[in-house]
């Protein structure tokens, strides 16, 4: 299986492996990580790493476009390598980190089997800094296994964890695991989390909305958020929020007699001036003429 190898990076170090054990459907690794930029080519298997201890400051972006996800990777959290695109990471601080390679074909076959269907090739989709309790309690038995001698059963429980993991990994992080076929969700993005999204927007308009925030108390990627985004309203997440702040706007501007500098704030502008330029792209007239047709 073909991995990368970050544990031979300068200041790195390989604390313990799974290489010549046998093990047929994993490879995992605890690994000694330190602070690195750089670009992870895509080697056709998808990687899960754990944090075992350590917070350590990530930025992450996954090519084609990408959004910048941004967090603080803290113990029992994870995080995904992409196996199909390259990504692009700033690494800021030391910690011990669990690799879990997992085999792309696996992954396709536990889809297919999921769904009764061929599927194709499937992509994970995992939010940088989630913290899954079933998922961490396979990646922690599979780390058991590494911290110990290898014995006549440890191979064969390998591989039972690992097929409980790509059943898991379907399910929860895949657009076929989100789709109807099973829960209800789809478009690679759970409905639930597009709810609690508008939500957010709407309860929070006069307040900064990054991307990666709203995506993380959503539970879900910023990337997957972008594309529920695009496949359900037909535009990307920030404008979906300039259109509520101009619906907000207009809602002040006809039921009050807030200054308009005001009316610019609640509304989540950064000035007065900001909101004239928004408004009147998107509705034609200023605030000011908009209020005085209101009255």
């Amino acid at each position: 299986m073909r991995m990368h190898d970050i544990g031979s990076w300068p200041r790195n170090a390989t604390l313990a492996s799974s290489d010549g054990r046998g093990w047929a459907n994993i490879q995992a690794a605890l690994l000694a990580v330190d602070a690195w930029s750089g670009e992870l080519a895509p080697i056709g298997n998808p990687c899960l790493g754990y944090c075992v201890n350590q917070p350590a400051r990530i930025r992450r972006r996954v090519s084609g476009g990408g959004a910048i996800e941004t967090a603080t990777l803290r113990p029992r959290q994870f995080h995904l390598i992409p196996a199909l695109e390259a990504s692009e990471w700033h690494r800021h601080g030391r910690s011990e980190m669990l690799t879990l390679y997992l085999r792309q074909e696996m992954l396709d076959a536990a889809a297919a089997r999921a769904c009764s269907a061929h599927v194709g090739r499937v992509e994970l989709d995992v939010p940088l800094g989630v913290h899954d309790p079933l998922l961490e309690q396979l990646a922690l038995a599979v780390l058991d296994i590494l911290r110990h001698p290898e014995d006549v059963g440890s191979r064969f429980y390998a591989d039972e964890l690992a097929h409980a993991a790509y059943a898991h990994v379907v399910r929860g992080y895949t657009a076929v695991g989100r789709s109807s076929t099973f829960d209800g969700e789809r478009d690679g993005a759970p409905e639930r989390a597009l709810r609690r999204v508008c939500e957010l927007i709407v309860d929070r308009i006069a307040e900064e909305l990054p991307l990666d925030a709203l995506a993380r108390e959503a539970g879900v990627s910023p990337r997957s958020l972008s594309r529920a985004f695009n496949r359900r309203f037909g535009m990307s997440v920030h404008q979906y929020i300039v259109s509520r702040r101009v619906l907000k706007a207009k809602d002040l501007l006809a039921s009050t007699d807030l200054p308009i500098v005001e009316v610019a704030l609640e509304a989540g502008f950064s000035s007065q001036s900001h909101l004239s330029a928004v408004f009147r792209k998107q509705t034609g007239v200023t605030p000011s003429l908009f209020r005085s047709a209101r009255t």
